[in-house]
């Protein structure tokens, strides 16, 4: 029972304003003239965009100069400043202010920047552009990106992006290049350590 007037019409979103994540509901729901009792576990709606890192250092996965990392609000404040509400790409502040993660491990990865080679000429202009899928396969996130790029097998990377781009490298020619293009740029490993593990 809810303590309020008699006759008075409450909002649903009251209810559950009441309890704590992590606290246990029951539930009956009439589903086809039937009534269906549930407990239900109460979890917060996880963002596409995580409002911190937890003090790590950010996840990135280089390949043929091509920079890819997850989305966070440090990420955004660090490449827009302060005001990166106003100044960061709309398709990320809309996922920013609106996206929610459909599963636990679901991150935004984006081409963060293109470290210039002979392999990327005209790419260069590719910054902060959610990276969709790889060969076809919709990416969930930096770990699994990394993973598919690795174990591919295929004669050509493919990555579908946001805007309708699309980026191909031949795998041989991309792999051999990771490599020159790390040393350049004096950066001693083509993944963060997290996604060694």
């Amino acid at each position: 029972p809810v303590p309020f007037r008699h006759g008075e019409r409450i909002g649903f979103s009251y209810l559950v304003s009441q309890k704590y994540t992590g606290e246990k509901a029951r539930v009956k729901v009439l589903r086809n003239s039937k009534i269906h009792e549930f407990n239900i576990k109460l979890s917060i709606h996880k963002k596409l965009i995580p409002a911190h890192i937890k003090g790590r250092p950010p996840s990135y996965y280089i390949v043929a100069g091509f920079v890819f990392m997850v989305v966070s609000v440090p990420y955004l404040r660090s490449e827009y400043g302060k005001d990166y509400e106003f100044d960061a790409p709309v398709k990320l502040l809309d996922k920013h202010l609106h996206a929610m993660a459909q599963s636990p491990d679901e991150q935004l990865v984006v081409v963060s920047q293109v470290l210039v080679a002979d392999i990327n000429i005209g790419y260069e202009e590719l910054v902060n552009t959610q990276v969709r899928a790889f060969n076809g396969k919709p990416v969930n996130n930096l770990k699994q990106l990394a993973t598919m790029v690795e174990d591919c097998k295929e004669e050509f990377l493919k990555f579908d992006m946001d805007y309708d781009q699309v980026v191909v490298l031949e795998t041989k020619t991309a792999r051999a290049a990771t490599q020159d293009i790390l040393t350049t740029h004096c950066i001693p490993s083509a993944m963060s350590d997290d996604l060694k593990a």
